[in-house]
């Protein structure tokens, strides 16, 4: 195999690689996979090419598919210059079945064969070199959310669930403080630059089934949306269970910057921990969000959650002083990753309490004693980072205070 060399896709302008044995000429147009699969008749038109082309470009470990200009010139105003999530999108589900699109998640994750020990064995190798070994799973993970029928339409139903509230006056946030004060459980984050008592909250998501409200705290005002609007009352409710995960940091944002003191918490990441802890595992250091997701939820929803991290994190990386939630409008990728936050808290919630409850023929060990350890340990957890004489700013050093798990 050739050289490795970096491409721009001719229609999304979405870099990826190539090996240089199969570079095209410049008689050639370039396209990535995800645009020329969106285009059936660009892809019928590219599987009359030569049986040689055809072989090299179906291999999975490739990121790219080259047609000739002549073969189409016709359909290039079809492909989406948005990228390759709006190129998905566009597609029905019979759609991108017929165009080859749909496949396992497992088959996306990574080659099959000699090509999957080649990039095991490649990644091993990156790894020891002082490279980032991750890069390899991230891309796969990206490709097979993209491909993958489950989690396209994962993708879509957090579109369709998303309510943007920009003003404390407008119908739609008084009809979300209406259905948020009815709820019987709600899911709250929030998200700021680097968050803390100091840095502030500029964005809201709570959520509800089948619906999720993003609260831009930063245009529509802190006063006007807590105390005007009567979403204070929401957040300190002894009625309303709001589910959290490591619930420390918002709370202390809360508090300090609005007046705002969390009541009723489950924190998600501590009911994680004390499901394993009661079926006999040790459990020494807190564990993140996407372990979490990656234990209790299925494979498409693991993949969306990847996909939207590795976006986000791209996007964080290209803004100095990663002020992404300080900017203004959103992208419609940190909409879905801000909505995405407060969605898999209620899918993580039905996953470990199944009818609101965490039951012990479901996970062995866990009574009612851990149920109860869990709701207390939660409550300590909203005192614990807002009564520090020094703030805890998100990103700031890690201490083993803030790693290790608690005992409870």
């Amino acid at each position: 195999m050739g050289k490795k060399a970096k491409l721009l896709c001719q229609s999304c302008s979405v870099a990826f690689k190539k090996t240089s044995a199969t570079t095209t000429t410049r008689t050639s147009l370039l396209l990535c996979k995800a645009c020329l699969r969106s285009n059936p008749e660009a892809l019928s038109a590219f599987k009359t090419t030569s049986t040689k082309r055809a072989t090299m470009t179906t291999n999975s470990d490739d990121d790219e598919l080259i047609l000739k200009r002549g073969d189409v010139a016709a359909n290039t105003n079809a492909l989406s210059a948005t990228g390759r999530f709006a190129a998905l999108a566009s597609l029905g589900s019979d759609d991108a079945a017929d165009a080859g699109f749909v496949r396992s998640s497992n088959a996306g994750a990574g080659a099959s064969g000699n090509n999957a020990g080649k990039k095991k064995k490649k990644k091993k190798k990156k790894k020891g070199s002082g490279g980032n070994g991750g890069g390899g799973g991230e891309q796969s993970a990206n490709k097979a959310a993209l491909s993958d029928r489950e989690c396209r339409e994962i993708f879509e139903e957090l579109d369709e669930q998303v309510v943007f509230i920009d003003s404390h006056t407008s119908e739609a946030f008084k009809q979300c403080v209406i259905e948020l004060k009815q709820s019987k459980v709600i899911a709250y984050d929030c998200e700021g630059v680097r968050l803390s008592r100091t840095g502030k909250i500029t964005l809201l998501q709570i959520a509800v089934p089948k619906k999720i409200f993003l609260i831009d705290v930063m245009t529509a005002g802190g006063k006007e949306v807590f105390i005007d609007g009567g979403l204070k009352d929401v957040i300190q409710s002894e009625e309303i269970l709001k589910l959290a995960y490591d619930v420390r940091m918002d709370s202390d944002a809360l508090f300090h910057q609005h007046d705002v003191l969390i009541k009723n918490v489950l924190d998600l990441q501590l009911l994680d921990i004390a499901i394993r802890r009661a079926s006999g595992n040790m459990v020494e250091h807190l564990p993140s969000l996407s372990k979490t997701v990656s234990r209790r939820l299925t494979n498409a929803e693991v993949l969306v959650c990847e996909d939207l991290k590795k976006r986000v994190k791209n996007m964080y990386t290209s803004i100095e002083d990663g002020d992404l939630w300080a900017r203004r409008p959103l992208s419609d990728d940190a909409r879905r990753y801000a909505a995405l936050d407060a969605w898999v808290l209620m899918k993580l919630d039905q996953a470990m309490r199944p009818n609101g409850t965490t039951a012990s023929h479901l996970f062995p060990g866990f009574d009612e004693s851990w149920n109860k350890r869990v709701l207390d340990a939660s409550r300590k957890r909203i005192d614990e980072y807002r009564e520090k004489e020094v703030p805890i700013e998100q990103g700031g050093k890690r201490t083993p205070e803030m790693t290790h798990a608690p005992m409870f």
